[in-house]
């Protein structure tokens, strides 16, 4: 059973993000592609700038020069659990692909069942969301590695496919500005993959990836891959 509220469950995409949250706005995206599914207790996040460099030819991190890698390591994707407690929303980041300092807490309002407002609790800035799914329309599904990490969330004909990056070591600067690492660590802080996924007649099709040569690949949930499902 889920303690997230089923209202919240399903994919939603970001519509308006702006600065702050009352008043004439200072800052405002618009063109940053930004889904966010929550399957049960369960989250993930990807946010994929309109800036992205040209991926032609790339297959793998290995291809990567340094300014894509340092793109790559700046995006914000992340995967966990997720928190209502009255009108605030927590998500705790288990998979981060640029950790911050911040905790990641919202104000939610629901304007309809399908529109719904996070405000900053201090009012630093107002995101919209648009429901992509139909409300309570399947149940939703997770898979984790054998860490305990989600690796697969479903909901009706969407998923998000999480690849956790592995442990790093000790001299690793985790919180580090991208373009401040070498190419080595570089690839270590992109190795987190988030890629969005819909069925499709022929199965499981990337949408959009923190690793654009991912899309329009096919993928499957990963529980059942050895059955051949």
């Amino acid at each position: 059973m889920s303690h997230v509220p089923t209202r919240y469950h399903g994919l939603w995409q970001r519509t308006l993000y702006a600065e702050p949250a009352e008043g004439a706005p200072v800052f405002v995206d618009r063109d940053t592609q930004v889904f966010w599914l929550q399957a049960g207790d369960w989250h993930a996040d990807l946010r994929v700038p309109a800036d992205r460099p040209d991926f032609t030819g790339v297959a793998t991190l290995a291809d990567c020069d340094r300014a894509q890698l340092v793109w790559l390591a700046r995006q914000t994707a992340f995967a966990g659990i997720t928190c209502v407690e009255g009108r605030f929303c927590t998500w705790h980041r288990l998979v981060d692909l640029a950790p911050t300092l911040d905790k990641d807490i919202g104000e939610m309002r629901f304007i309809d069942e399908n529109t719904l407002e996070e405000c900053h609790p201090r009012g630093l800035y107002r995101e919209l969301w648009q429901r992509v799914t139909l409300a309570q329309a399947a149940a939703p599904r997770a898979h984790f590695d054998e860490t305990g990490l989600p690796c697969w969330l479903e909901y009706g004909d969407h998923a998000m496919a999480i690849t956790p990056r592995v442990a790093l070591d000790s001299a690793h600067e985790l919180l580090a500005g991208a373009e401040t690492l070498s190419k080595t660590s570089l690839r270590a802080r992109a190795a987190v993959e988030i890629s969005l996924a819909h069925r499709t007649p022929a199965g499981w099709h990337v949408r959009l990836s923190t690793w654009p040569w991912r899309e329009g690949q096919s993928t499957r949930d990963p529980s059942r891959a050895s059955s051949g499902v």
